[in-house]
């Protein structure tokens, strides 16, 4: 009787929504060749042994835009091996009143293509009261009040001296939430700093972004910045 073992699985998320995305074709490849995980209907593709123990993948879709990732297994929880890999769509043929796509060219100097991000007009209406690292996981504690669904999507602390972005993940009371960091910590952040939505995407080699954003935020937002540069693949 053969067993396949799981080596990991990987869960593709729409970094626009915060969602896990589901009904999308993917194409994946490990050293130039291309691989078959196995697909299961909530989201995940799964790699069976054997993997090395860090293993780089690159992911192609029709509809967001490409990009390696490098899953390293021991970082994993071995109960449960999941990745999350969050990607950027690309404009196309499905269309929504409630998104709209900030256009433009970044400018200055850099090589492209690069991560870029572009913050939302208003603040959600909380504000950053405390962080604490509790055994190696990241909680954010804010005060003020908000319809807004957040978990799920990124934001960013407005600081005086840095600005850290993070997605918000698990809320646990009223508004504390576990954060994956997405660029720096918000440990040296005031209390009372603003919390605002960012939208992300990259940019093709000339520089030139499309970037998903709440309806009308199109017409509003005047700063895009660069994230990071990424590197050749």
């Amino acid at each position: 009787m053969i067993r396949l073992k799981i080596a990991f699985a990987l869960r593709l998320v729409d970094d626009f929504s915060g969602q896990c995305i589901r009904g999308k074709k993917f194409l994946f490849s490990c050293g130039g060749r291309v691989v078959h995980p196995v697909e299961k209907e909530e989201g995940l593709y799964i790699f069976l042994e054997p993997q090395e123990k860090e293993t780089r993948i690159r992911i192609e879709g029709t509809d967001y835009h490409s990009c390696n990732v490098t899953v390293q297994k021991e970082l994993l929880d071995p109960e449960e091996p999941v990745a999350d890999v969050r990607i950027y769509e690309c404009p196309g043929r499905d269309y929504s009143r409630l998104r709209g796509w900030l256009t433009g060219t970044v400018s200055g100097p850099g090589v492209f293509p690069a991560e870029v991000y572009a913050k939302k007009s208003s603040p959600t209406g909380l504000t950053f009261r405390e962080y604490r690292n509790i055994e190696g996981e990241h909680w954010v504690w804010f005060q003020g009040f908000t319809r807004e669904k957040l978990t799920g999507k990124v934001f960013s602390l407005d600081g005086k001296e840095e600005e850290p972005l993070l997605v918000l993940g698990e809320k646990s009371g009223i508004n504390e939430y576990r954060i994956e960091p997405v660029a720096g910590l918000p440990d040296k952040v005031s209390s009372g700093t603003p919390l605002t939505r960012v939208y992300r995407s990259v940019t093709d080699r000339n520089g030139a972004y499309s970037i998903p954003v709440d309806a009308g935020e199109e017409d509003i937002i005047q700063e895009v910045r660069i994230l990071q540069h990424i590197l050749p693949s």
